[in-house]
């Protein structure tokens, strides 16, 4: 079954949430552990959704129910199914960015005249 846009965006949200904790613990020997309501907490103080707390509960529980995530003692992971979509999501949007970049960075020239109008 095909994931909906709100599981992506939320199975990216957790995905970056969780990448960006670790990260700050990496060079210390601690693993860090977060609970749902911890998460709904952080992510709605950083302004990051404007859905109620509610509606955040019930975008992890499904996906909970899909598999993507896992949540046992009282820690939220991502699940390898989750993982796998959320690398193919982060992959997805570092080539739209590396296109972007090469866009802006660019000369853009072309082989025939370009047509102008005027606006009015």
């Amino acid at each position: 079954m095909a994931m909906t846009d709100k599981q992506k965006e939320m199975l990216f949200i957790v995905g970056q949430f969780l990448r960006e904790t670790g990260r700050r613990f990496s060079k210390s020997m601690l693993k860090i552990t977060v609970m749902k309501a911890e998460f709904i907490d952080a992510i709605r103080s950083l302004g990051i959704v404007g859905k109620q707390s509610r509606a955040i509960y019930r975008n992890l529980e499904s996906l909970q129910k899909g598999k993507y995530i896992i949540y046992d003692e009282n820690s939220l992971k991502i699940s390898k199914k989750g993982l796998a979509e959320y690398e193919k999501m982060v992959k997805e949007i570092d080539h739209f960015q590396a296109i972007q970049g090469i866009l802006r960075n660019k000369k853009i020239s072309f082989k025939r005249k370009l047509q102008t109008k005027l606006k009015y």
